[in-house]
């Protein structure tokens, strides 16, 4: 299978996972949760357009952000401190782009959004806001394959920069792939109704 071909296919599994969290809403735990999930589920489709298809990374990065967002946003108690954060974090990456190279303020940006996720869906699994542990499950282990994922993607990026084992490298690009077609699949899912004995 060609390159070109293993990425439609995998751009294809993401867009699936898209349509699982759209059914997922027929048969949800929570309307807001579940809005919040397919906004994010739906960004992430139209990042990897832009950086599958397009090879455009700032937009990409950009984009991915926002899928941070609509992930905190779902998992966040307070709405409005969340939203005011999530603006702070774009606006004080404004500068940055004048200052710092374009693609690392963009990378910076990113960051600064996906460790906001991961803190507010930790909080979120821990407190609960009156959600069944099944979901809050599938939700950190989503956002957690996620994040190793992106930590693959730097590995995989740092030939680039700084001299490194290539093998490494190379183990690093197909960890990154397991990791976000897992986190998608399991996002996918962390809306459904299950049937529980609890919700704690």
């Amino acid at each position: 299978m060609s390159g070109r071909a293993e990425l439609t296919l995998k751009f294809a599994y993401v867009c699936v996972c898209f349509m699982i969290s759209l059914v997922s809403y027929r048969y949800r735990e929570k309307k807001r949760d579940c809005l919040f999930l397919i906004a994010g589920m739906a960004i992430t489709v139209v990042s990897d357009f832009f950086l599958v298809y397009r090879d455009r990374d700032y937009a990409g990065f950009y984009i991915f952000g926002l899928a941070h967002a609509a992930y905190i946003l779902r998992a966040s108690r307070n709405a409005k401190k969340s939203a005011a954060m999530i603006v702070s974090t774009y606006a004080a990456g404004v500068p940055l782009y004048f200052t710092l190279d374009p693609l690392f303020a963009t990378a910076l940006v990113y960051a600064c959004l996906f460790i906001e996720d991961i803190v507010t869906n930790i909080y979120n699994y821990r407190r609960g806001i009156d959600f069944p542990l099944i979901n809050r499950r599938l939700t950190l282990a989503g956002i957690s394959a996620f994040f190793i994922c992106d930590v693959n993607v730097l590995i995989f990026n740092l030939p680039r920069y700084v001299s490194f084992p290539e093998r490494v490298s190379r183990a690093a690009f197909t960890a990154m792939w397991v990791f976000y077609l897992a986190s998608q699949l399991l996002l996918s899912v962390s809306g459904f109704k299950y049937k529980t004995k609890g919700r704690v």
